[in-house]
């Protein structure tokens, strides 16, 4: 399976940004010697021209300038400072791609996004690995946002109808044409890896209440005394022109006492108002990130139904999210004076005399009720977007990859096409020299297939390769086979059951309730919502005796079976296989070994290639024989 297109593109783009990276810590370094130059003379100078009295005003001019250039160079350096960690998050979201591509999973490191993943955990997400180490998601998200990872969430766990999965196709498609678009998206999104506070804080902000709801005594406060302090400087002016010292006297306590008023007022809601910047992104570059996310997705033809809602979502008749938050980032600007050398000292000019935050947080207001119920569906689209691109990008990785033919459930029962079909189908997340494709067709009038085997011979896998892909068709992503047509499937699984001692819970009764909520699920889709279940059991019912094991299993397959699941099964039971009930619902496959010598050791070999039929052999006492527990027979 070819992916050199790809991963050229991952590794000229890591040499780049690791080339950058250099130069920039480079001059990072040169930087601190300027900024030493520039601040030793200049506080020298000014200090000289305090302390000595012949000196001239040129040294108070001279260190002043100097001072001015320390904090310009002290202001590149914090630019530089930020372009560095952006870049830095750049190169992690290629390294990762490429450790996406070569399944190692070491490498693969969780991003900050998948702590959504927690909530979305079931039975079934255990048994076929879809959260967690070494997981479909980790493999397939690219996900910056918390909104992203949602959306990548439900779509692996909520049911589609396949008309939506079409939709999602299309737009998988259209996005995996177009690499640099895709990779331009991706990087601006790497911006918000390590941020505290993605997008969804403005979500949350724009959602809460006025800050001064309750309080319109101190919103009032708030203006009663910058307007003192302005009548003061004002009355000072006037008086001063006409020679009035007692006014001149009046204007100073005003402005005294109308900054004293505000000193305390900034102590006293400062801290509050400050959170709200943060949230909403203090530094502004966050901002700029979500600006160029949003123009990025706009810049896109319209492919498709779904990416035609998706820029709806972005820009109406009446307001453009770009334009909005280009707004917003315009005030965010000003909240953000402090934190610039060059402009803290106006910073704390404006703040005593005016309240500079309460003013910026009005702005912020007058915002907020224009814009804040549109801003929940600006970043629905930026997680729509994000979770198509990674659908995208393992089709553009995998171009010999297959897009689902979907059916309906009533197609599928009216034309008598296959329940799934699916040609060369394999594990996604196992490394592409491991995998061994297998070919499977399951029908109508046997909708069970039972698959036979040794230990360890590639049963386990083939139903968690089924289960995998029919999952990445959810998403609209292409599936690691040939050929794949099918439903949407509803899907339930009893694979990975566990006791548990805490709860007094044997292994045989856990494998039990499980069981009976696969069954009650197939019951309800069979009467009521009519979805095509696709269910995967391994090895159930283990912690019985053979016969009550084998009753049990019929009765549970038969049920499956006529709630009109696709029931795909493991067994070890050879006699479970030539049971003539099950016989006439299943088509009935194995996986088989063989041993070689080698250097005079007996090596048991696997080829993982499905067969027709009941496997012709078993290989639990040559294991025990291999590990030194001969059995005396």
């Amino acid at each position: 399976m070819n992916t050199s297109a790809a991963l050229d593109t991952y590794r000229s783009q890591s040499q780049s940004l690791e080339q950058q990276i250099a130069i920039r810590k480079l001059l990072m370094q040169r930087l601190v010697w300027v900024r030493l130059g520039l601040a030793l003379p200049g506080i020298g100078l000014i200090l000289f021209g305090m302390l000595e009295k012949t000196a001239s005003n040129w040294t108070w001019i001279a260190g002043t300038a100097l001072m001015f250039g320390f904090l310009a160079a002290a202001t590149w350096h914090e630019n530089n400072l930020w372009a560095i960690s952006q870049l830095q998050q750049r190169l992690f979201g290629y390294k990762r791609l490429l450790a996406r591509c070569d399944r190692q999973w070491a490498s693969l490191l969780p991003l900050p996004t998948e702590t959504c993943t927690l909530a979305y955990l079931s039975d079934l997400s255990r048994d076929i690995d879809l959260f967690g180490e070494r997981s479909l998601f980790r493999w397939l998200s690219l996900a910056m946002t918390n909104s992203g990872a949602n959306t990548i969430c439900k779509w692996m766990t909520q049911w589609a109808e396949p008309a939506t999965m079409v939709e999602r196709q299309v737009a998988v498609r259209a996005l995996a044409s177009d690499r640099s678009w895709r990779m331009q998206f991706f990087e601006t999104a790497c911006n918000y890896r390590s941020q505290q506070l993605g997008p969804e804080g403005i979500v949350e902000w724009s959602q809460s209440g006025n800050h001064f709801a309750g309080k319109k005594w101190l919103h009032a406060l708030t203006w009663l005394s910058p307007i003192a302090v302005v009548a003061g400087v004002v009355g000072i002016v006037i008086a001063k022109a006409a020679d009035f010292e007692l006014g001149q006297v009046i204007g100073l306590v005003c402005v005294l006492t109308g900054a004293a008023i505000n000193f305390l007022l900034t102590m006293l809601i400062v801290g509050p108002i400050h959170d709200i910047f943060v949230k909403i992104g203090a530094a502004n570059r966050e901002l700029q990130s979500l600006v160029e996310m949003i123009r990025a997705i706009k810049s896109l033809p319209s492919q498709g139904k779904l990416l035609s809602e998706i820029q709806a979502k972005l820009q109406d008749q009446h307001h453009s999210s770009d334009a909005a938050l280009g707004r917003l980032q315009r005030i965010m600007a000003l909240a953000g004076m402090q934190r610039s050398p060059l402009l803290f000292i106006p910073y704390l000019l404006l703040q005593v005399c005016f309240l500079w935050d309460v003013r910026i947080l009005e702005l912020l207001e007058g915002w907020k009720k224009i814009f804040g119920s549109k801003a929940q569906g600006w970043i629905d689209a930026i997680g729509m977007m994000e979770a198509l691109s990674s659908a995208a990008a393992i089709a553009d990785e995998y171009p010999a990859w297959t897009t689902p033919d979907l059916l309906t459930k009533e197609a599928m029962v009216a034309g008598q096409q296959p329940l799934l079909e699916a040609n060369d189908v394999a594990h996604p997340l196992l490394k592409d020299i491991s995998r061994v494709p297998n070919s499977l067709c399951v029908r109508q009038n046997q909708p069970l297939l039972l698959v036979t085997g040794s230990n360890m011979a590639g049963k386990s896998t083939l139903l968690r390769s089924v289960g995998v892909n029919a999952i990445l068709a959810r998403v609209g992503a292409p599936v690691c086979a040939s050929h794949w047509q099918g439903a949407s499937y509803e899907l339930a699984s009893s694979i990975q059951v566990q006791d548990s001692l805490q709860d007094g819970v044997s292994f045989f009764m856990a494998e039990l309730k499980r069981l009976r909520s696969v069954v009650d699920m197939a019951q309800q889709q069979h009467h009521h919502q009519g979805k095509q279940m696709l269910v995967l059991l391994d090895e159930i019912l283990q912690g019985t005796n053979s016969r009550e094991r084998q009753i049990a299993v019929e009765h549970v397959l038969d049920k499956l079976v006529e709630f009109g699941c696709l029931v795909l099964t493991s067994t070890h039971d050879l006699e479970m296989a030539g049971n003539q009930r099950i016989q006439k619902i299943a088509q009935v496959v194995h996986f088989r070994e063989h041993f070689e010598t080698v250097e005079g050791r007996e090596i048991m070999r696997f080829d993982y290639v499905m067969h027709p039929g009941v496997t012709p052999t078993t290989n639990a006492l040559k294991l025990l024989e291999m590990v030194g527990l001969r059995v005396q027979q």
